[in-house]
């Protein structure tokens, strides 16, 4: 059969809304409005999905971050929680998990580069710098599916290009482009995932507590449940010590930092903070502050556990209330006038 062509001509002098077309097999013309051209306009490109991928969160197990010589991280959903099966099943930041899951479902390419992917090279996806792979998981054999994880999305990103990155659906045949500062937020390093809860006590299950800055203080629980010094004079600033101990004993941090490194301070910190939480004071916790972050934050890390991690500017200020109160200094003495007498 042979096609009917509709042909687009110019916009009316008079009527700049509309648009002249013919319709060949009539041999008139007509008007339509002006929008019409732009639908007929429409390319292929216009009509394809633009979301970089679409997770079906509902069978979504486990979310693989694999960067070669980087690192690899995988973790798990446990219940409506999230864990770093690759750090022992330690606790995640469960909230920046689901930030990355959101983030990824509304994230739009760019641009679409090519319909085939046949020279991965050329776009860095022949070896990618970051593959990110999403499974779902059964712990036993069913009817439709075997134990172990069954991978359903996965996307690979290759190399920059100005403020764009190369990437690729690993079930889809086109590579597209999507914005830079998306790999931003998907850091191959397990210590960056870790929860932000520092310390899960209360402040009364606090007993010994030693804070060290311009010289080291030291308190301990008396069996009635009061505050005596150990090292420090004068009176105890009750009030001061109660919010010191209400903000360490529930210690968040802003985010993760990853490794320890020199620059973080801890070579010259500016505060130091030991405490037990057992009577017998074998139970024993550390805390160092570091150097100060570019947005005001203050690097900090815990004995026994690994990388750094930044906390609050207020935090810090509560971590470093004068803990001895202030010896109250004596009014001046009150002078009555000299009165003048003339002569």
């Amino acid at each position: 059969d042979k096609g009917q062509t509709l042909q687009i001509g110019s916009v009316p002098e008079k009527e700049k809304d509309q648009i002249y077309v013919r319709f060949t097999p009539r041999g008139s013309v007509y008007t339509l409005p002006k929008k019409s051209e732009e639908i007929l306009n429409t390319k292929p490109a216009d009509l394809r999905d633009n979301h970089l991928v679409r997770i079906d969160t509902n069978i979504l197990d486990r979310i693989t971050i694999d960067a070669p010589g980087e690192g690899k991280t995988v973790l798990a959903r446990k219940d409506e929680n999230w864990i770093i099966a690759t750090r022992n099943n330690t606790p995640a930041d469960s909230g920046a998990v689901r930030r990355l899951i959101d983030t990824l479902q509304n994230e739009r390419v760019t641009r679409f580069v090519e319909d085939v992917a046949s020279n991965l090279p050329k776009y860095g996806l022949d070896k990618p710098q970051t593959q990110l792979t999403f499974s779902s998981f059964a712990s036993e054999n069913t009817a439709e599916t075997k134990a172990g994880e069954q991978p359903f999305a996965g996307i690979a990103f290759g190399k920059p290009e100005g403020d764009n990155v190369y990437a690729r659906l690993t079930d889809e045949p086109f590579v597209v482009a999507v914005r830079r500062g998306l790999l931003d937020q998907i850091s191959p390093d397990l210590l960056q995932w870790q929860e932000l809860s520092i310390f899960k006590f209360k402040p009364e299950q606090i007993h010994r507590l030693s804070v060290t800055a311009e010289k080291e203080l030291s308190l301990e629980r008396d069996q009635n449940n009061q505050w005596h010094w150990l090292k420090g004079s004068g009176e105890i600033n009750q009030a001061n010590v109660q919010s010191l101990l209400n903000a360490l004993s529930s210690l968040h941090a802003v985010r993760w930092l990853g490794a320890t490194t020199p620059q973080h301070g801890f070579g010259k910190p500016q505060l130091g903070i030991a405490f037990t939480t057992s009577p017998d004071n074998k139970t024993s916790h550390k805390l160092t502050i570091g150097a100060q972050n570019n947005d005001g934050t203050w690097c900090a890390r815990v004995e026994g556990r690994e990388g750094t991690f930044a906390i609050s500017n207020s935090d810090l200020n509560t971590l470093r209330l004068p803990l001895e109160a202030q010896a109250t200094a004596s009014p001046p003495p009150t002078t009555t006038p000299v009165t003048n007498v003339a002569p």
